[in-house]
């Protein structure tokens, strides 16, 4: 067989087109499974996130039933006279009734319980399920229960506020109170006239209560909770939950190291691997949710776990995707080899050059998708996959820039929130020590907000809120920044202030905005609003005295308004 140059850059050629290809599949291979792994954990995480929100509404559809119960409470009382027994002995018992009925629409629920302020926190009435069904507990059977922190905790509470305990252990014991079980309590005050009565308690049981939202996860997904310590409350493994009752302590962040960051509140949700029981890997995503319904930090810690084995699947596809077009490029590389000219040479050049740019995230040039050979479908089958990839990328951008537009911007009007309000005001304060320029704060608060968003409902508080930003933003200068902090509550942030006097015109100008009233879908609402204003470093050295001085001067207004004195 004679060598010739022809058949020898033929074969070059040959070799030289697999190598591309295979550069071609591992690349895309390479950035592909970045991309998918990705978007499963993002997916995950997502999921987790739902889920939170989904149990926080199972916990607001509790605490509204509790208080439902609670206004039924007082309302029976309230058509009782003081001393009339046997009128008290029928409102107990329809109250009874009621609370049967409630225990018959939610199958979670272990207990419902009427206990008074008074007589040591005496029962006064309760229901609950046994082996029998729903009975009435009565009698000597009737405990005193001031003692525990679902009576006393909710006595210190306002009339309208619900108590939500711990999780745990049911060690109370009772008829068919599943004794050991996992149980958590809601409860609300009893109020008539303005005087408690006492409390209304609904004990549920944990394991009802968190099966009703993992029931619909498909089976590859486990669900996991812990408390704000670290216990773990659900589990794949029963085994592993609520230690803490058992005498032992069985912490997710010994074993998960990454929940720590919750935790400790370094972050709001984290995304790990971790190894399962079973030893296969698995992905888990955490996400913080608050517990209960007052701010006292309490939380828990919403988890989903998956196995990397179900992530990596579509990973798998990807995968005989790119071998399937490994070997159509090969193909196609051998018989274009043939063709040893450079109107063959130079097309596949160009593939190689746009397949290695594209992996690095570089521009490349025109690929020669016109072509009706080999080449071209080669060219066009890239090209569609550089589609979908960019696509895939490309929502990946749009979801994290939402999710960052977010954080840091109030959802209803759109201003920037006090997080990075307080950031652009350290920054505001850093310049302003450089240039010797003052700088000055506006805290601007709604003077009759209350009674509209009171009367006239909260749809019509947001549409207030939402005119007020656009007052406020038409007042001041274009420059200035404009932040919604919380409720009614707005800050004006004016840099570069050339006096006192300026900063002082500033206010009097936005005072000034809302003498007319905000004009509402065609009515007009009169709404004032107090003005304060705070200069650094005049009075005060750094953002948070600068804050608080401005809120002072805010409230000094308001004041010397309620007094007549403006």
């Amino acid at each position: 067989m004679r060598w010739t140059i022809g058949f020898r850059l033929g074969l070059l050629l040959a070799g030289f087109s697999i190598i591309a290809a295979l550069l071609v599949g591992y690349f895309t291979f390479a950035a592909g499974r970045d991309v998918l792994n990705d978007r499963a954990r993002s997916s995950l995480l997502v999921a987790t996130q739902i889920l939170t929100q989904h149990m926080q509404t199972g916990f607001g559809s509790v605490a509204r039933d509790t208080a439902m119960l609670a206004s039924l409470v007082a309302q029976t009382q309230a058509v009782v006279a003081p001393g009339d027994v046997h009128a008290q002995v029928l409102e107990r018992d329809r109250l009874a009734s009621a609370f049967k009925a409630m225990l018959v629409a939610r199958p979670s629920y272990l207990q419902i319980r009427w206990i008074s302020a008074q007589d040591h926190g005496l029962e006064l009435v309760r229901v609950e399920r046994s082996g029998m069904g729903l009975v009435r507990v009565e009698g000597d059977a009737l405990q005193e229960k001031a003692h525990f922190p679902f009576v006393f905790e909710t006595l210190k509470l306002d009339a309208n506020s619900i108590y939500m305990s711990e999780f745990g252990l049911n060690h109370e014991g009772g008829a068919g109170q599943g004794a050991e079980q996992p149980v958590f309590n809601m409860a609300a005050n009893v109020v008539q006239d303005g005087r408690v009565l006492g409390v209304v308690v609904i004990r549920v049981a944990a394991g009802g209560f968190f099966a009703n939202f993992s029931a619909g996860l498909p089976s590859p997904y486990a669900f996991y909770l812990t408390n704000r310590w670290g216990d773990f409350l659900a589990h794949s493994d029963r085994q592993q939950t609520y230690g803490f009752d058992r005498g032992q302590r069985i912490l997710a962040q010994e074993s998960m190291p990454g929940i720590g960051q919750i935790l400790q509140g370094e972050s709001r949700q984290v995304v790990l691997e971790h190894l399962g029981n079973d030893g296969n890997p698995q992905v888990l995503a955490f996400v913080r949710m608050p517990l209960g319904f007052q701010e006292d930090g309490r939380f828990l810690v919403v988890g989903l776990s998956q196995p990397m084995a179900v992530i990596q699947s579509d990973v798998g596809g990807l995968g005989q995707s790119i071998l399937k077009v490994l070997l159509a490029l090969c193909l196609a590389g051998v018989l274009l080899a043939a063709w040893v000219s450079r109107v063959v040479t130079g097309p596949l050049q160009a593939v190689v050059r746009a397949t290695r740019a594209f992996s690095q995230g570089r521009v490349h040039g025109e690929l020669p998708v016109r072509r009706h050979d080999e080449l071209g479908d080669l060219a066009r089958s890239f090209s569609d996959m550089e589609q979908q990839i960019s696509l895939q990328m490309a929502e990946l951008n749009a979801s994290r820039d939402a999710m960052e537009h977010l954080a840091y911007h109030d959802p209803l009007t759109g201003l920037p929130n006090r997080r990075m309000f307080e950031q652009r005001l350290t920054q505001a304060l850093e310049m302003s020590r450089r240039s010797t320029r003052p700088c000055a704060l506006l805290f601007v608060d709604l003077d009759d907000f209350k009674p509209i968003n009171d009367n006239l409902g909260h749809a019509v508080g947001d549409a207030v809120l939402k005119a007020t930003a656009r007052v406020i933003l038409e007042a001041v200068r274009q420059v200035d920044t404009v932040a919604r902090l919380a409720g009614d509550e707005f800050t004006v942030l004016c840099e570069n202030v050339d006096s006192e006097a300026a900063a002082e015109q500033i206010a009097l100008k936005l005072q000034q905005a809302f003498e007319q009233p905000l004009d509402i879908q065609g009515t007009p609402y009169a709404v004032r609003a107090s003005v304060g204003l705070s200069l650094f470093p005049r009075d005060a050295q750094d953002a948070h005295t600068l804050l608080a001085s401005a809120d002072a001067a805010m409230y000094r207004v308001k004041m010397n308004r309620r007094n007549g004195l403006s």
